[in-house]
């Protein structure tokens, strides 16, 4: 029954992506509008772009949250469906809750916006409100079940616990600070708030009355959520490995009760036991019957987000190789099989990408790093926070990697573990593609140009203008180049000889300005060796193939 649901809702996202964009007719010859390429979806995408803090409001739905999408989402936990309850940019959450049924509160949403520093309401048929500013770092967030709102800061400042008034004109109360770092908490039926203290092994229970804090648990992991059942009992998930541990309340002993792919973000009931977690990676939402055993996914979709790509091979066959917040992911280019190495959700969070045989150099926008992983041990050979904004990168035969860095304008260098400048003054250099071990092409989104760039000399030349915020670039087999304009949604064809031009796709939804990412983030586009290109679609997390038509 679960797996014919999930089936039909997937065959309806499918139907309904493919009506949001089309090829492009040739603008040559209006009198016979022959298609220049094909587009298909190779891989469905999803409503949820990562999910982190969840709920269960009165109503039955789930409620899920998303720093990435900036958006509140509701879940059917039946049937898989999700509508956004909350929007972006109003809905950037980390963590929610909803009010519980019978108080004044029944209903009520309230969501940490933690990069913003705010808690927002929203009121039942209401606008999204901001209950409370300036709270930097603000994360996990609970109603008890008189409807009293608690949340806290986490790693900012004093790490301070704050009793909110949602119906009256009361101003914060402080109830605890500086008793460390707290994240997904929520009250269990002795009215205690039960948390994890964040970057240790530990739980606490907090009388949020009196502010006390109590060690209830000891080595149940890395715990990034706490949540309490029915009969009193302390259930926690370990972010890291994916353990989700029990601590029996009357015994006081603590115990892996099952193990789910990690990374778990945060977990809820349901009013039978049915636990729910938040698949953060793969933005999905899995359940499990701690009375059965058996467990089974709600929704679920491929990516956090999908970012650059670059060509490589997994296991001897093609693939394309897709970067992500949370760990790279293979696309095989034949079968359109996807592989992800559950191991390598926190080694390899990327924004794009480079490969050879024996390693993957990843640039990531989030932290400003760069990383090379040897792909045989999987292990960070080499990591550096040296370059101020690093978007593109590719490597040269001999290893050697050029990064663009979108924030000083140059090309650099990765030599051995040293940087050195190829080229200075470019206008926010992003997407990068390897013409040759003597010169890279190169996007200047402040320009809106493409250039070549000697790698000897630095010398750059300007071939291709009038672009808008052109944040994605590849060759194609027959010399032109592919340029992708998420203003547009565009892919398309230049002739760098005649700056002919050809629109290969419009309407793909590969914008990311809903998205907590800068502006010069690179979006995916590869070319295999059919000809076949391959675009990264943020916008509802999706990959679409374009065929050539003479290809």
């Amino acid at each position: 029954m679960r797996l014919t649901t999930l089936l039909a809702v997937s065959a309806a996202l499918t139907t309904t992506l493919s009506l949001g964009f089309a090829a492009a007719e040739n603008p040559e010859n209006p009198e016979n509008p022959g298609r220049p390429a094909t587009v298909e979806i190779v891989v469905p995408g999803s409503v949820i772009q990562a999910i982190e803090g969840i709920d269960i409001g009165p109503d039955g739905m789930i409620y899920g949250t998303s720093i990435h999408a900036q958006a509140v989402y509701r879940i059917d936990p039946d049937t898989g469906f999700v509508t956004v309850a909350v929007p972006s940019p109003y809905g950037e959450s980390d963590d929610v809750a909803v009010g519980p049924k019978g108080t004044p509160v029944e209903g009520l949403l309230a969501w940490t916006a933690q990069t913003t520093g705010e808690i927002r309401i929203q009121r039942p048929g209401g606008m999204p409100e901001v209950l409370m500013a300036d709270v930097p770092r603000v994360n996990p967030i609970a109603f008890n079940k008189e409807g009293r709102l608690f949340t806290a800061q986490s790693g900012a400042g004093e790490n301070a616990l704050w009793e909110l008034d949602v119906i009256g004109n009361e101003p914060p109360r402080l109830v605890a600070k500086n008793k460390g770092r707290l994240n997904g908490f929520g009250f269990g039926p002795d009215g205690r708030l039960y948390a994890p203290h964040f970057g240790t092994n530990e739980l606490f229970a907090i009388d949020v009355d009196s502010g006390e804090f109590e060690v209830i648990a000891e080595g149940v992991g890395t715990t990034a959520a706490t949540k309490v059942d029915a009969n009193g009992d302390v259930w926690n998930v370990d972010y890291m490995t994916g353990d989700l541990w029990l601590t029996d309340m009357k015994t006081g002993k603590s115990r892996i009760f099952a193990n789910f792919p990690p990374p778990i973000d945060n977990l809820t009931f349901d009013k039978n036991g049915v636990i729910y977690m938040a698949d953060l990676a793969v933005s999905g939402l899995t359940a499990f019957d701690p009375k059965t055993g058996e467990s089974w996914i709600v929704t679920t979709g491929s990516f956090t987000v999908p970012l650059g790509m670059a060509l490589t091979t997994l296991d001897g066959e093609e693939s394309v190789l897709i970067t992500d917040p949370f760990g790279y992911r293979f696309l095989d280019t034949q079968t359109a099989e996807m592989t992800r190495e559950p191991e390598m959700w926190s080694v390899g969070g990327s924004s794009s990408a480079a490969a050879n045989d024996d390693f993957i150099v990843t640039t990531y926008v989030n932290y400003a790093a760069v990383r090379k992983i040897d792909r045989r041990t999987k292990e960070i050979v080499f990591l550096s926070r040296d370059v101020a904004a690093p978007r593109g990168v590719v490597l040269t035969s001999t290893g050697d990697a050029i990064v663009a860095d979108a924030d000083s304008g140059k090309l650099m260098r990765l030599v051995g573990d040293k940087f050195e400048d190829v080229a200075t003054g470019l206008d926010e250099p992003v997407a990068l593609v390897l013409e040759s071990d003597a010169s890279v092409l190169v996007t200047e989104i402040g320009t809106g140009t493409v250039s070549r760039v000697d790698l000897s000399t630095g010398q750059r030349m300007e071939l291709v203008s009038g672009l808008v915020n052109p944040l994605g670039l590849a060759m194609l087999l027959d010399g032109r180049v592919a340029v992708v304009e998420p203003a547009q949604g565009t892919v398309t064809a230049i002739d760098l000889l005649t700056d002919e031009r050809t629109i290969l796709a419009h309407g793909l939804p590969i914008s990311l300005d809903h998205h907590h990412l800068p502006a010069s983030t690179p979006i995916g586009i590869a070319v295999d060796s059919s000809g076949a290109i391959f675009v990264s679609c943020g916008g509802d997390n999706s990959i679409v193939k374009i065929t050539l038509a003479d290809g």
